[in-house]
């Protein structure tokens, strides 16, 4: 990871976690033999759900992302591909195109509202949401993970230096 020394407090690396695409082409109940697969219940579109040690991230029609300790997450997609065996499916890790980051508290809420268009309210924002957006100039994902709040930022590795840069201008603004 670039420079971890620009970010603050309230900002850290993720580095154990794994991330994975799950996608399924014209499967009429796709998302319950997923979720009967990987034993987390399918979320609704902009949400993620938890079972045990892993998330699940609905992101598009028939499209999600599994997020969790990188044994969890390729247990996941085994079992995935057993389960969906002989459908036209894409299971792909994608962990190491990714860059992982936690914001957290009411700085960075207020990171995330600087370079987002989000409406970080609970109302609006709650706990379970997964969101796509833009942070700054570049597509991320960012989800709401719990109530102090806690964010997940999922954005391409290679905007690192960007995300850094922000988020350390965003820290000399507070």
């Amino acid at each position: 990871m670039s420079d971890a020394s620009l970010m603050p407090a309230w900002c850290r690396h993720d580095a154990g976690l794994a991330v994975a695409k799950v996608q399924v082409y014209g499967l009429p109940g796709a998302a319950a033999r997923l979720a009967e697969a990987i034993g987390v219940i399918t979320p609704k579109p902009n949400r993620y759900t938890e079972g045990i040690g892993i998330a699940l991230a609905a992101i598009a029609p028939d499209e999600w992302l599994l997020i969790g300790l990188t044994d969890q997450v390729a247990a996941a997609l085994e079992r995935t591909d057993a389960a969906l065996r002989g459908e036209t499916i894409l299971t792909l890790d994608i962990t190491h195109g990714l860059v992982a980051l936690q914001l957290e508290g009411a700085a960075g809420t207020a990171c995330l509202a600087a370079f987002t268009a989000l409406d970080l309210r609970p109302a609006s924002t709650p706990v379970g949401a997964a969101l796509r957006t833009r942070f700054g100039d570049i597509g991320v994902l960012v989800a709401c993970t719990d109530h102090a709040p806690t964010y997940l930022l999922l954005a391409d590795q290679s905007y690192t230096p960007y995300l850094l840069h922000l988020i350390s201008q965003s820290a000399s603004l507070a």
